[in-house]
């Protein structure tokens, strides 16, 4: 498979593309000073997040591994609470961008994700969407039940059956503060897990997204940001099948 992106975030494939890639020998990429790179995760193990493909990253994420062999800088945030709830996230990056000393922040999933390429491309790709967030996108509509009003605006700009995803996205640091001040409105410790993810969808939560998973809820504030918040509907930056 011909993969262009500078990023792959599919699960199916980072494994053997990581592999692939350190076949070809010893490589170091350039990381831009002025781009901070974080990632949010549980503290232990992440066994109960990953599929059985990626076998050997349970505790130390594939994302980690892979950039600490290009040598790239990974800002880990951790949180110890079980069950995991992916609106942690929001808490820790509120926190951490308070203090962030960087101009551009990206923020990527832990365990299926990884760099082919330099993190150059995906910053000149950002800056030529003229935006302050980019996302990348996938075919999921996940949440969208919930949020009928949202979706139909999302087709009036939108590839058809391209949607956000939050497991990759970039963007000035300012305004990702400001965008995740917002999603912390609707973010909650007690808030829905992965497991209980369907049926809290079918269940047709009154005060949705409130408590939803972290995806849901910057699909639902994208229309208030649009269009300094982007989504990469043709994903250049980053690969998902």
């Amino acid at each position: 498979m011909d993969i262009t992106q500078p990023i792959i975030h599919d699960r199916h494939l980072v494994k053997q593309a990581f592999e692939q890639l350190k076949e070809s020998g010893p490589i170091k990429f350039e990381q831009p000073k002025d781009l901070t790179i974080a990632t949010c995760r549980n503290e232990g193990t992440l066994s109960d997040r990953i599929i059985s493909h990626l076998a050997g990253y349970e505790d130390i994420s594939i994302l980690e591994k892979n950039m600490e062999y290009l040598g790239l800088d990974l800002v880990v945030l951790r949180d110890a609470r079980l069950p995991w709830r992916n609106t942690f996230k929001f808490e820790m990056l509120n926190d951490y961008l308070k203090d962030c000393p960087t101009e551009y922040f990206m923020c990527l999933d832990a365990i299926d994700v990884i760099w082919v390429d330099e993190p150059q491309k995906v910053m000149d790709i950002f800056k030529s969407f003229d935006c302050d967030a980019l996302f990348m996108s996938t075919h999921s509509t996940d949440g969208y039940s919930c949020m009928p009003e949202v979706k139909q605006w999302v087709e009036t700009i939108n590839i058809p059956g391209r949607f956000l995803n939050s497991g990759v996205y970039i963007g000035k640091t300012s305004f990702v503060k400001e965008m995740i001040g917002e999603a912390m409105k609707y973010a909650v410790p007690s808030g829905v897990t992965m497991d209980e993810y369907k049926d809290y969808l079918d269940s047709k939560p009154k005060d949705y997204p409130k408590g939803s998973q972290d995806q849901d809820i910057f699909r639902y504030i994208e229309q208030k940001f649009y269009p300094r918040m982007k989504v990469d509907y043709q994903n250049k930056i980053a690969f998902r099948r």
